[in-house]
């Protein structure tokens, strides 16, 4: 007989979008709800990120004119995914993600917009769309909307998206300033004069201004706040309590206490994956799978997936993850605009490496990305986790591609940025300690990676050419709307290819790093916990990288990985009120 210390209807583990949006839900729908978080700050994988959910056919693509149906949606999904994931999951995802943010709009702070131009990342898919509208984004929010204590806990951005240390920018602002038009430029003045002369910035850690995945999870915590929704931080959730087959309960570690917590309706797990768990990477990944090359909340570690099995739940998808093309900064060469962020803290330790995402600068001009025989493997700028996917396949079948290496020529730096380094900023240290490789040759760059010399000065002679006529013969880089997204719209005829001849040339390493995994338990369309036979472990819910995903192995569109998380922790919350149970 256990003693209970605490009683809810619905309890909540975890505080990314999906637990914040479940537990808002369910307290909508009259019940208590509660959610706990093992770390010292709430927001999860989600207020690190970027904010955007991938949701066809919303409303918000009906208000500017941009058609779509759940028919065209579930053909392009369903032809990416194949037959790793049940099509009543697809469905159930596709049906209810718009009427998800349509209720977020009307009933909380949260408020998105359309990304322009943001296309479908497969535009070769029947049902796909190329024109944008789909991916959408949070809009920005002052954090002086918040109590003092709530901005204090909430979980910081990468450097990345925080400009010049201090400004947080959103997906447009980050494509806009990731070339130097006079217009980027006219943007950064602009910006940097808004936060100057912004009286109130004293009041912040930052800037007012909230963007992406911490404009997203600030306003759903001002949400919560206002429904009396109790969220406890320093609180892990450490064994599921079930009886009959029935999950009850929740015994957790709050403040170094034990503590028994008493669930009516039903327990949401929304607490992500394990990528910070290299023990658990090397069981369920094949090699090579590296915690330190991932991106992902350092509190991911497998918690929530470990209780499901100990429940008795099934498995799937235990080797996929959300996989994003990273260099490692040595800590010693923290960028200075990273100062004040979480990273500040890894940075600090002994012979420390940060993960960096490349995002932007795979798209820009005069810059390939080669293995150890000096070749290109694959289309720089196609979606990151494509790319992740071919560098592995190089890596097994070719040659060693890990690290591969972004080889770059200084027209490419002074004009874009190449992973931490800013355009045409100072970059000896980089040099100094081995981030950066340098030389005035490609033949004695090449010998200093490693690499074959000749493979690589015959690679960019012919890439070269293909950049000359604006045709990648090989990849066909910069053809789509998506390789152009992160581009520079001066260089022509082709914005992504540009020819890599002016010396000094540079050279990065790349890794094979990720935003999360994304396999875990596995969930009915219902988000219900299934067992091995199919039966389900009533009284849990999984959703976000705790749960195996609904997308798969493959990644539709950006926010494919925060939509199905919101959207399944929804649904989570309806089923466990009594609703939508047929």
């Amino acid at each position: 007989m256990t003693d209970w210390d605490y009683s809810t209807d619905i309890l909540v583990v975890g505080s990314g979008g999906g637990g914040m949006t479940a537990a808002l839900v369910a307290k909508d729908l009259g019940n208590e709800s509660m959610i706990i978080e093992k770390g010292s700050y709430y927001g999860g994988s989600t207020a690190i990120s970027g904010g955007a959910l991938w949701v066809p056919n919303n409303h918000l693509m009906k208000q500017v004119g941009i058609k779509d149906t759940p028919e065209e949606a579930f053909i392009y999904l369903k032809t990416i995914v194949d037959d790793r994931v049940d099509e009543d999951r697809l469905k159930a995802f596709l049906d209810t993600a718009p009427e998800m943010v349509k209720y977020l709009e009307d009933n909380s702070h949260v408020k998105y917009r359309i990304v322009k131009g943001y296309s479908d990342y497969h535009y070769e898919i029947e049902g796909a769309k190329t024109d944008g509208g789909r991916t959408i984004e949070p809009v920005k929010f002052s954090i002086l909307n918040l109590e003092k204590p709530l901005r204090s806990q909430l979980r910081t951005l990468m450097a990345q998206a925080i400009f010049f240390g201090k400004i947080m920018i959103d997906a447009t602002e980050g494509c806009q300033l990731a070339g130097t038009t006079l217009q980027a430029r006219f943007m950064v003045v602009r910006m940097l004069l808004s936060y100057l002369f912004n009286p109130f910035r004293f009041f912040a850690k930052f800037d007012t201004r909230l963007t992406l995945g911490n404009a997203l999870i600030a306003r759903l915590r001002l949400s919560l706040y206002e429904r009396d929704i109790p969220l406890w931080l320093n609180t892990a959730a450490m064994r599921l309590i079930v009886e009959d087959k029935k999950v009850i309960g929740l015994e957790a570690r709050k403040d170094k206490k034990t503590i028994f917590i008493r669930v009516k309706k039903g327990i949401i797990l929304a607490a992500g994956g394990f990528e910070r768990n290299q023990a658990m990477r090397d069981k369920y990944h094949s090699p090579p799978s590296n915690s330190e090359w991932s991106l992902g909340n350092p509190g991911n570690t497998g918690d929530a997936i470990k209780m499901g099995i100990e429940a008795g739940a099934a498995l799937e998808l235990m080797d996929c993850l959300w996989w994003m093309p990273v260099t490692m900064v040595p800590g010693d060469s923290m960028p200075w605009y990273a100062k004040d962020s979480w990273w500040e803290k890894i940075a600090k330790e002994p012979g420390s490496k940060m993960a960096w995402f490349n995002i932007a600068d795979r798209c820009m001009p005069r810059g390939i990305i080669v293995n150890s025989k000096g070749r290109r493997f694959a289309n720089e700028a196609e979606p990151y986790l494509d790319f992740i996917h071919n560098l592995l396949r190089c890596h097994r079948e070719d040659a060693n591609a890990i690290p591969s290496w972004m080889i770059v020529d200084q027209k490419f730096y002074r004009n874009y940025p190449l992973g931490p380094v800013l355009p045409n900023f100072p970059i000896k240290k980089y040099i100094q300690n081995g981030f950066l490789k340098t030389y005035d040759t490609l033949e004695g760059l090449a010998a200093k990676c490693d690499m074959d010399p000749e493979g690589l000065k015959d690679e960019i002679k012919k890439y070269n050419q293909y950049a000359k006529d604006g045709v990648d013969k090989d990849f066909h880089k910069g053809e789509t709307a998506i390789d152009r997204y992160y581009a520079d719209p001066r260089v022509k005829p082709n914005p992504c290819m540009g020819p890599i001849e002016k010396p000094p040339f540079y050279a990065m390493k790349v890794f094979p790093g990720d935003v999360g995994t994304k396999g875990g338990l596995l969930t009915d369309a219902k988000a219900r916990v299934l067992r091995e036979d199919g039966s389900v472990i009533e009284g849990l819910y999984a959703t976000g990288n705790c749960a195996a995903s609904v997308m798969g192995d493959t990644y539709p569109g950006a926010g494919g990985t925060i939509a199905p998380a919101m959207t399944f922790g929804y649904i989570a919350a309806l089923h466990a009120a009594g609703l939508r149970t047929e």
